[in-house]
């Protein structure tokens, strides 16, 4: 992981070299680290697995990102054409965004983590090219930055107030499993 990229702007929803992620209602209010991920280019173009044989650029299925994970494109492993880090990074979001544009959409797979996952693959990012959805979901839930207050809020409120529900109603006595003697 490294540190803010020179050309991030939260606002404009720029994330150069990042995995980018956002709350997939109603799942993620269930478990956290369910959500909707893509990738951006050294740009900060996000590439985002929206559909059937679909890959959006530039813009994501449910609004704006609320966590990235910035990356190093020095980490890139794969032998593919370009002459700077940047070069081979957009090289491999490009490739992975092609085989994904050759496939079916659907909620458990393939789907935007596993488009994610492979384009990680390709890159053989810090050596490695056996990224998987389980993976990627802790790496984000536990390395990706928010964005801002906003972006926590959006991505673990709902989860913190059914949680705060949940332990009142234990604690009140008037949760619905509990019988009274």
């Amino acid at each position: 992981m490294q540190e803010d990229c020179e050309g991030m702007n939260r606002r404009m929803n720029r994330f150069p070299c990042s995995v980018v992620w956002q709350p997939f209602p109603p799942l993620t209010w269930f478990i956290p680290m369910i959500g909707h991920t893509g990738i951006c280019d050294s740009n900060g173009i996000v590439h985002d697995f929206q559909g059937p044989y679909y890959v959006e650029e530039g813009r994501m299925m449910l609004g704006k990102a609320t966590r990235y994970l910035p990356l190093d494109p020095n980490k890139v492993r794969a032998s593919v054409e370009g002459n700077t880090a940047e070069e081979r990074w957009d090289k491999c979001v490009e490739m992975g965004a092609e085989d994904f544009r050759k496939k079916i959409h659907c909620l458990i797979y393939p789907n935007c983590n596993h488009h994610v996952a492979h384009t990680l693959n390709l890159m053989k990012y810090d050596g490695w090219n056996h990224y998987e959805m389980l993976q990627l979901w802790y790496i984000i839930f536990f390395r990706a930055r928010f964005c801002g207050i906003k972006g926590f809020l959006l991505s673990l409120g709902p989860f913190i107030a059914l949680v705060a529900i949940i332990i009142s109603l234990f604690f009140s006595g008037t949760w619905p499993f509990m019988t009274r003697s």
